[in-house]
């Protein structure tokens, strides 16, 4: 994030938590009646730290043509802060007509609850309780902030537990797919292959630790092989993960929309676990998959591709990946 070139005010304007301060908008939130005190403070507060960032949003109408991610790289901004900003694009798509919420900058859009203020959501998003407070426009009591530089993130769909507690196999209590150990119900175009390139989010020359399969969101994705669930939940870059382990290997799914599983539980071959998003470092929806072995230093990443060309029911098509790279 860009270091902030104003004055800090944290020690000039106190800053005060915003418990029975009743706003129900944004502009309600940065709006005061003429006739009260606090309009000549928030008026001081706007010369000293300039407008909040919720007053600095631009709108974009969407054009024939344009994506998510076209969007997002034509104002500079991750699709994450997008779909945070706009409700109705979670979903990953765009409409011809439809008008964005374009910030400024990425961040995400945050409401105050019960007895919080800048110092604790500061610390929930781990950035500076002083830069927080300017970029609202030294506000004392918002009901809602901009929040720079925070990613936003879907909540993970929960799973279902009830069947398990009755003790009921997986097998029954859960949908099989007989896909042969390919972590999707049908082969798809690999978007980006193991091994070094170039960081399509970072644009930095890094190494890609699995493949990338183009899957639509909300794809299931599955189990390719028996286990149980080693880890499931937020893994940073990678978004919403889980993470399988075999025995004598694993395997790796990330940047889920959803996950069905939770740590601990068994699966089987073809269990649906999650489905596919955009969580995380991405830049669209695909599954991120990786196989993972063990060794001294704990578990290495080593390339699905011999994986998944060894799986007889979709080889045929595996071997014509290469011809569907995009990137």
């Amino acid at each position: 994030m860009k270091p902030s070139w104003k004055i800090s005010l944290l020690a000039a304007i106190p800053i005060f938590a915003t418990s029975g301060f009743s706003v129900q908008a944004v502009a309600a939130a940065t709006s005061t009646p003429s006739n009260s005190p606090e309009k000549t403070q928030s008026q001081e507060a706007e010369e000293l730290c300039g407008k909040p960032t919720l007053d600095e949003l631009l709108q974009h109408k969407v054009k024939q043509g344009e994506t998510l991610e076209s969007i997002a790289k034509q104002y500079n901004l991750k699709t994450a802060t997008l779909m945070g900003m706009n409700p109705d694009v979670r979903d990953g798509t765009v409409e011809v007509g439809q008008t964005l919420a374009i910030a400024p900058m990425d961040g995400l859009v945050y409401r105050f609850k019960n007895e919080e203020n800048y110092t604790t959501v500061a610390k929930k998003y781990n950035v500076r309780a002083d830069v927080l407070f300017e970029r609202n426009g030294c506000q004392r009591r918002p009901k809602v902030v901009f929040v720079p530089g925070a990613i936003w993130k879907p909540d993970p769909v929960p799973f279902n537990p009830p069947a398990i507690a009755r003790n009921e196999s997986y097998e029954n209590s859960t949908t099989i797919f007989q896909s042969g150990g390919y972590p999707l119900p049908y082969p798809v175009p690999v978007t980006s292959n193991y091994g070094w390139r170039m960081n399509p989010v970072t644009a930095i020359w890094s190494f890609h630790s699995g493949i990338d399969l183009g899957a639509g969101f909300g794809t299931p994705v599955l189990a390719a092989k028996s286990g149980f669930v080693e880890f499931a939940g937020w893994g940073g870059g990678y978004g919403n993960l889980i993470e399988l382990n075999h025995g004598a290997s694993g395997t790796r799914y990330a940047h889920l929309e959803a996950i069905y599983v939770y740590q601990g539980q068994r699966v089987a071959q073809g269990q649906q676990i999650g489905a596919v998003g955009s969580t995380g470092r991405s830049t669209g929806p695909h599954l991120h998959f990786e196989i993972l072995a063990p060794s001294g230093d704990g578990w290495i990443a080593l390339d699905p591709a011999p994986y998944l060309n060894r799986i007889a029911s979709v080889a045929p098509y595996l071997s014509l990946l290469q011809r569907f790279v995009l990137s």
